[in-house]
């Protein structure tokens, strides 16, 4: 069985790793309703691909881009 990934608020948490709601959702692949949604049903999959985001996020703040 997998551990189990849960946030008190998921706003917060998204605050916490420094996105706005609309850019949550677009690196997600959501509308900004459809993560409010979400948000509001507060399942697992949504505190996994939290997690999942602020992983990335964390782990990639100090790689330097590259324009296209």
């Amino acid at each position: 069985m997998s551990p189990i990934i849960r946030y008190p608020s998921i706003k917060d948490e998204i605050k916490r790793i420094g996105l706005t709601q609309q850019r949550c959702a677009d690196m997600l692949g959501v509308t900004l309703s459809g993560l409010n949604h979400r948000i509001k049903a507060n399942k697992q999959q949504l505190h996994w691909s939290i997690y999942g985001l602020a992983q990335y996020v964390e782990n990639t703040k100090n790689v330097k881009r590259r324009s296209r």
